[in-house]
C-alpha cells in the first residue's frame, strides 16, 4: 500500500512510522520542517520526527521510552569504529605486502644461491678439465722426453758400438758406420 502523507499527518503512530521507508520518513520530516542531514541513517532521521512529534504533543512522551533509542549524534563514534577499521585493514595489508615481499626477497636470495652453486660447480670441472688437459699434456710431454731419450740412448749405443768396432749384434754395415762417425 502506497504511503499518504496526509493520512499519516492526520493521525500519526509509531506503528506507522515504524513501517516507513527512509524516504518516506524524509517527506515526513520535511512537512514538519525538522532539519536534518540527508546523509543520515533512517533511524536517526526517525528519532527526529519522533522527538518532534512528542515536543509538540502529538504523541505522548511514553513512545520515546519504548522505541528504539538510536543515539542522535553517533557521527563520531562511528567515524572512530570506521578509523579503526581502515587502520586494521591498512595494517593487514601492509603485512601481507611485507611478506610478499619478504617471500620475493627469498626467492631472489635462493635463485642467487643457486646460480652461486651453479657457477662454482662450473668453475669446479672447468678446473678438473684443465688439470686432467695440464696431466695428458705432461704425461704426453713425458712420453715424448721418454722417447728422446731412448732415441739419444740408442744413438749413443751406435756411437760406442761404431767407434769401438763393428759390433756384429748391431749389424751396421761399414757403410752406415763411416756415415756415424762424420
Amino acid at each position: 500500500m502506497p504511503f499518504n502523507l496526509d493520512k499519516f499527518v492526520a493521525s500519526p503512530s509509531v506503528e506507522e512510522l515504524d513501517s516507513l521507508k527512509k524516504s518516506e520518513i524524509v517527506k515526513v520530516a520535511k512537512h514538519y520542517g525538522i532539519e536534518f542531514q540527508p546523509l543520515m541513517r533512517k533511524d536517526e532521521i526517525k528519532r527526529y520526527v519522533l522527538e518532534y512529534l512528542v515536543d509538540e504533543s502529538i504523541l505522548p512522551s511514553t513512545v520515546l521510552e519504548t522505541a528504539i533509542t538510536v543515539p542522535t549524534d553517533n557521527t563520531f563514534e562511528l567515524k572512530r569504529l570506521e578509523m579503526e577499521m581502515n587502520k586494521e585493514i591498512r595494517l593487514k595489508e601492509m603485512e601481507r605486502e611485507r611478506e610478499r615481499e619478504e617471500r620475493e626477497r627469498e626467492r631472489e636470495m635462493q635463485k642467487e644461491k643457486e646460480e652461486r652453486e651453479m657457477q662454482m660447480q662450473k668453475e669446479k670441472e672447468e678446473k678438473e678439465m684443465q688439470m686432467q688437459r695440464e696431466k695428458e699434456e705432461r704425461e704426453e710431454r713425458e712420453r715424448r722426453e721418454e722417447k728422446a731419450r731412448e732415441h739419444e740412448f740408442r744413438l749413443k749405443q751406435l756411437e760406442l758400438g761404431v767407434i769401438k768396432g763393428s759390433d756384429p749384434k748391431i749389424g751396421l754395415d761399414t757403410g752406415y758406420s763411416m756415415f756415424l762417425s762424420t
